[in-house]
C-alpha cells in the first residue's frame, strides 16, 4: 500500500475520533447544565411556612418567699403530743379549739393521725359523688413522682420532709382507689379509719389540755421560725437590700411548746428576686398566673409592688394572693414559675428574618413571585420570633412612612413565608 493511502486513513480516523470526543464533551456539558438547574429547582433549600397566628407565654422562674401576717401559737406545756382539732389552713373563730395536748410524745402517731384525718376528709368529700371508672394516668404520674421524691428526700437525710411527702403519696393512692371504683362503701372505710384513730389516741396517754385561737384566723400545725422575719407588714416599706437581708436571716427560736402558727389575714404574698430585665415585664401587668412547684397549683396573683435594686441590675417583685387554697404547701421558700406576658402573632424561624433597606421583614411567595413583607417583632426565644404586621398604635401613615408601606407592605395572615433559599430578591420569579 502506498504512503498516500496511510496518510488519508490516519486523517479520517483522527477526524472521527475528534468528532466523537467533542460530541461526548458537549453531551456531558448539556447533562451537567440540565442537572444543575434541576437540582436548583428541586433542592429542599426553599423551605416554606404559613403565617398563622399563635400565642406564646413568657414564663419567668424564681424562688418565692412567702410573707404573711402570722404569729406562732404556744401551748401551756411543752410535754406530750399535739393533735390538731382542725384541718391545716382551716379558718377558726376567736377562742376556738385548734389542738389538744397529750402526755405521751409520739411523732409517729401524730403523723399517722394527720394522715387519717386527711383520708377521712377525702372520703367524705367523694362520698356523695356517683363516680364511674375513669382514666387514672394523671394520678399514676403523681404517685410515681411522690415515690421518687420520698426516695430523694430520704437519701438526702430530710426525713421530716419525707414523712410529709408520704402523706401526699397515701392521699394520691386513695384518690386512685376512689376513681377506679375500688372503694365502694365509703361508710365502711370511714368507720375503719375512725377506729384506727381512736386506738392511736388511746396510746397518747392523758389529755393535758387544749389550745385555743387568740384571734380569728387560719391555723397551721407547722411553724418554721420565720414568721416575724417574713411578716407582711414589712412589704410596703421594704427595700431591695432589706429583702436580701431577710433571706440571709436565721430562724427565730420558738421553743418546744410551739404547736403551730396563726395567720390572721386571708391576703398573703410572695417575694421573688429576679433581674430588672425580667421585672420590667410586670411594670404594666396587674394580674398573672403563678405556678407553685411543691403544690402543683396555679394561682392568679396580683402584682403588688416592684422593688428595684438601686443601683444595680436586680429587683424584687411582690405578688399578692387573696385566696388561701386547701391542701396548699406553704413552705417558706419554694420555686415558682410566673407567666409574665402573652404574645399573639406569627411564629416564624429566626433564620427567615431579613433586613432590606433598613427594615426587618421576610420574603414571601406570592404565586410564583418573591416579595418582601415588613414585620414587627414582639418576642424572641429559642430560635423563633413572634411578629405582627403593622403595629396597632401606628395610626394613619403619612409622608415617607406611607411610601414605605407601598414599597414594603406588612406581613398578613396566611402569607407563605420563605424560610430558606438562595439568591432571593423582590420580584424574582420562582419557575
Amino acid at each position: 500500500m502506498s504512503k498516500k493511502f496511510f496518510d488519508r486513513f490516519d486523517k479520517e480516523y483522527l477526524g472521527r475520533v475528534a468528532v466523537y470526543v467533542i460530541s461526548c464533551i458537549l453531551a456531558f456539558g448539556v447533562i451537567f447544565y440540565i442537572g444543575y438547574h434541576l437540582v436548583g429547582k428541586l433542592s429542599p433549600g426553599l423551605e416554606l411556612v404559613d403565617a398563622t397566628l399563635t400565642t406564646v407565654t413568657r414564663e419567668i422562674s424564681a424562688d418565692a418567699y412567702i410573707m404573711r401576717d402570722e404569729e406562732p401559737l404556744y401551748a401551756s406545756t411543752s410535754a406530750g403530743s399535739v393533735v390538731s382539732a382542725v384541718r391545716d389552713g382551716e379558718r377558726v373563730s376567736i377562742y376556738s379549739k385548734v389542738a389538744d395536748i397529750y402526755s405521751h410524745s409520739s411523732p409517729e402517731i401524730e403523723n399517722r393521725l394527720l394522715e387519717i384525718d386527711e383520708q377521712i376528709e377525702l372520703l367524705e368529700k367523694n362520698k356523695a359523688d356517683n363516680r364511674s371508672v375513669q382514666s387514672t394516668a394523671g394520678i399514676d404520674s403523681k404517685i410515681f413522682e411522690e415515690v421518687f421524691e420520698i426516695r430523694r428526700l430520704a437519701e438526702d437525710g430530710s426525713y421530716a420532709d419525707a414523712l410529709s411527702a408520704k402523706k401526699k403519696l397515701i392521699l394520691e393512692i386513695k384518690r386512685k382507689e376512689i376513681l377506679t371504683g375500688e372503694i365502694k362503701d365509703y361508710d365502711v372505710q370511714i368507720a375503719e379509719l375512725q377506729r384506727e384513730k381512736n386506738s392511736l389516741m388511746s396510746n397518747l396517754g392523758a389529755q393535758l389540755g387544749s389550745v385555743y385561737a387568740p384571734r380569728a384566723g387560719y391555723y397551721f400545725s407547722d411553724y418554721d421560725g420565720y414568721g416575724g422575719t417574713f411578716s407582711s407588714d414589712k412589704i410596703d416599706s421594704m427595700s431591695y437590700d432589706d429583702f436580701m437581708a431577710m433571706t440571709d436571716a436565721e430562724e427565730t427560736s420558738y421553743g418546744e411548746s410551739c404547736i403551730g402558727t396563726m395567720v390572721y389575714d386571708y391576703r398573703w404574698y410572695i417575694a421573688c428576686e429576679m433581674s430588672k430585665a425580667d421585672a420590667a415585664y410586670f411594670l404594666d401587668v396587674k394580674r398573672c398566673d403563678v405556678t407553685f412547684a411543691y403544690s402543683g397549683e396555679v394561682l392568679k396573683m396580683n402584682v403588688y409592688r416592684v422593688i428595684p435594686q438601686t443601683p444595680g441590675s436586680r429587683a424584687v417583685i411582690i405578688f399578692e394572693s387573696e385566696k388561701m387554697p386547701a391542701d396548699f404547701d406553704y413552705t417558706r421558700m419554694q420555686p415558682v414559675t410566673v407567666s409574665a406576658a402573652e404574645y399573639t402573632g406569627f411564629e416564624l424561624p429566626i433564620e427567615a428574618i431579613r433586613v432590606i433597606g433598613g427594615y426587618e421583614g421576610v420574603f414571601v411567595l406570592e404565586e410564583v413571585t418573591v416579595e418582601f413583607r415588613r414585620i414587627n417583632i414582639i418576642y424572641e426565644d429559642n430560635g423563633v420570633v413572634i411578629c405582627t404586621g403593622k403595629p396597632e398604635d401606628d395610626g394613619e401613615a403619612s409622608g415617607s412612612e406611607a411610601a414605605d408601606n407601598e414599597v414594603y407592605p406588612w406581613i398578613a395572615l396566611n402569607d407563605i413565608v420563605i424560610v430558606g433559599g438562595r439568591d432571593l430578591y423582590t420580584g424574582k420569579i420562582m419557575e
